[in-house]
Protein backbone atom coordinates (compact mmCIF):
# COMPACT_ATOMS: atom_id res chain seq x y z
CA UNK A 1 0.00 0.00 0.00
CA UNK A 2 2.86 2.54 1.09
CA UNK A 3 4.35 1.89 -2.15
CA UNK A 4 1.17 3.00 -4.18
CA UNK A 5 1.13 6.45 -2.76
CA UNK A 6 4.33 6.81 -3.24
CA UNK A 7 4.38 6.21 -6.97
CA UNK A 8 1.19 8.54 -7.01
CA UNK A 9 3.37 11.22 -5.37
CA UNK A 10 6.15 10.64 -7.45
CA UNK A 11 3.77 11.11 -10.58
CA UNK A 12 2.06 14.31 -9.59
CA UNK A 13 5.47 15.75 -8.58
CA UNK A 14 6.53 14.89 -12.18
CA UNK A 15 3.07 16.28 -13.93
CA UNK A 16 4.05 19.48 -11.83
CA UNK A 17 7.72 19.68 -13.15
CA UNK A 18 6.58 19.28 -16.33
CA UNK A 19 3.73 21.70 -16.26
CA UNK A 20 6.42 24.51 -14.58
CA UNK A 21 9.02 23.96 -17.38
CA UNK A 22 7.16 24.74 -20.27
CA UNK A 23 7.16 28.21 -19.54
CA UNK A 24 9.66 29.05 -22.37
CA UNK A 25 7.86 31.93 -24.26
CA UNK A 26 7.73 33.50 -20.45
CA UNK A 27 10.22 36.54 -19.25
CA UNK A 28 11.90 35.28 -16.13
CA UNK A 29 10.17 37.51 -13.55
CA UNK A 30 11.02 37.90 -9.79
CA UNK A 31 8.12 38.78 -7.52
CA UNK A 32 7.51 42.12 -7.41
CA UNK A 33 8.06 43.45 -3.98
CA UNK A 34 5.61 45.35 -1.92
CA UNK A 35 6.49 49.49 -1.12
CA UNK A 36 4.85 52.10 -0.11
CA UNK A 37 5.08 54.03 -3.41
CA UNK A 38 2.72 52.57 -6.37
CA UNK A 39 4.11 50.31 -8.65
CA UNK A 40 4.70 51.38 -12.43
CA UNK A 41 5.27 49.58 -15.60
CA UNK A 42 8.65 50.21 -16.91
CA UNK A 43 8.07 52.20 -20.38
CA UNK A 44 9.63 50.78 -23.34
CA UNK A 45 12.75 51.67 -24.23
CA UNK A 46 13.41 51.56 -28.29
CA UNK A 47 11.54 51.17 -31.21
CA UNK A 48 8.48 48.83 -31.12
CA UNK A 49 8.57 45.40 -32.26
CA UNK A 50 8.44 44.83 -35.62
CA UNK A 51 8.65 41.89 -38.30
CA UNK A 52 8.69 41.62 -41.96
CA UNK A 53 5.40 41.67 -42.96
CA UNK A 54 6.56 38.43 -45.63
CA UNK A 55 7.63 36.72 -42.56
CA UNK A 56 3.48 36.16 -41.29
CA UNK A 57 1.73 34.35 -44.06
CA UNK A 58 -2.13 33.91 -44.10
CA UNK A 59 -2.73 31.52 -41.04
CA UNK A 60 0.83 31.66 -39.98
CA UNK A 61 2.74 34.21 -37.44
CA UNK A 62 6.08 35.46 -35.84
CA UNK A 63 6.82 35.92 -32.42
CA UNK A 64 8.23 39.06 -31.20
CA UNK A 65 8.27 40.23 -27.59
CA UNK A 66 6.30 42.47 -25.06
CA UNK A 67 9.03 45.46 -24.24
CA UNK A 68 7.17 46.10 -21.12
CA UNK A 69 7.60 42.70 -20.13
CA UNK A 70 9.45 40.93 -21.96
CA UNK A 71 6.54 37.85 -22.50
CA UNK A 72 6.52 36.45 -25.68
CA UNK A 73 3.58 37.99 -28.78
CA UNK A 74 2.69 35.96 -31.56
CA UNK A 75 1.76 38.60 -34.94
CA UNK A 76 -0.53 37.03 -36.88
CA UNK A 77 -2.36 37.00 -40.19
CA UNK A 78 -5.70 34.78 -39.98
CA UNK A 79 -6.73 36.25 -43.32
CA UNK A 80 -5.08 38.58 -45.85
CA UNK A 81 -4.45 41.45 -45.10
CA UNK A 82 -5.74 41.45 -41.69
CA UNK A 83 -3.29 41.65 -38.53
CA UNK A 84 -3.14 41.46 -34.62
CA UNK A 85 -1.00 40.81 -31.86
CA UNK A 86 -1.63 37.73 -29.37
CA UNK A 87 -0.19 36.90 -26.28
CA UNK A 88 1.66 33.71 -26.13
CA UNK A 89 0.62 33.17 -22.69
CA UNK A 90 -1.56 30.96 -21.44
CA UNK A 91 -4.22 32.99 -18.96
CA UNK A 92 -4.76 29.60 -17.54
CA UNK A 93 -1.79 28.75 -15.77
CA UNK A 94 1.10 30.99 -17.57
CA UNK A 95 2.38 28.42 -19.86
CA UNK A 96 3.67 29.48 -23.41
CA UNK A 97 0.91 27.84 -26.18
CA UNK A 98 2.33 27.04 -29.47
CA UNK A 99 2.51 28.79 -32.55
CA UNK A 100 -0.62 28.92 -34.34
CA UNK A 101 -1.83 26.00 -36.82
CA UNK A 102 -5.16 25.58 -38.19
CA UNK A 103 -6.48 28.54 -37.08
CA UNK A 104 -5.63 27.58 -33.02
CA UNK A 105 -2.62 27.73 -30.66
CA UNK A 106 -2.25 25.46 -28.12
CA UNK A 107 -1.31 25.31 -24.62
CA UNK A 108 0.29 22.21 -24.05
CA UNK A 109 0.25 22.01 -20.37
CA UNK A 110 -3.43 21.37 -20.00
CA UNK A 111 -5.07 21.31 -23.57
CA UNK A 112 -6.73 25.10 -23.64
CA UNK A 113 -7.00 25.61 -27.58
CA UNK A 114 -7.63 29.50 -28.61
CA UNK A 115 -8.86 31.04 -31.63
CA UNK A 116 -6.26 32.18 -33.64
CA UNK A 117 -8.07 35.16 -35.03
CA UNK A 118 -9.53 36.64 -31.64
CA UNK A 119 -7.77 34.71 -28.62
CA UNK A 120 -10.99 33.83 -27.84
CA UNK A 121 -11.19 30.55 -25.60
CA UNK A 122 -12.19 27.25 -27.61
CA UNK A 123 -11.39 24.81 -25.31
CA UNK A 124 -10.46 25.18 -21.68
CA UNK A 125 -9.35 24.44 -18.97
CA UNK A 126 -8.56 28.52 -19.96
CA UNK A 127 -11.29 30.53 -19.25
CA UNK A 128 -10.07 34.12 -20.23
CA UNK A 129 -9.06 35.04 -24.00
CA UNK A 130 -5.49 35.33 -24.76
CA UNK A 131 -4.64 39.42 -24.58
CA UNK A 132 -4.53 41.34 -28.12
CA UNK A 133 -1.82 43.72 -29.10
CA UNK A 134 -2.74 46.31 -32.05
CA UNK A 135 -0.46 45.51 -34.86
CA UNK A 136 0.22 48.35 -37.58
CA UNK A 137 1.34 48.10 -41.12
CA UNK A 138 4.23 50.58 -42.10
CA UNK A 139 5.55 49.46 -45.68
CA UNK A 140 6.53 46.07 -45.43
CA UNK A 141 6.61 46.11 -42.15
CA UNK A 142 4.84 45.07 -39.34
CA UNK A 143 4.89 47.07 -35.83
CA UNK A 144 4.22 45.65 -32.26
CA UNK A 145 1.54 48.04 -30.74
CA UNK A 146 0.40 48.42 -27.21
CA UNK A 147 -1.87 46.01 -25.51
CA UNK A 148 -5.72 46.74 -26.11
CA UNK A 149 -7.97 46.85 -22.69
Amino acid sequence: MDGGIAAVAIGGAGLLTGSLTRTFGRAKHSAPKQSAAPATTPAPSGPAPSVAAASVPVGGSAQVKDPATGDAVYIVQPKAGQYCGLSAVCTHSGCAVDAPKNGQLYCPCHGSRFDAATGAVVNGPAVKPLPKYTVTQAGDKLNLGPLQS
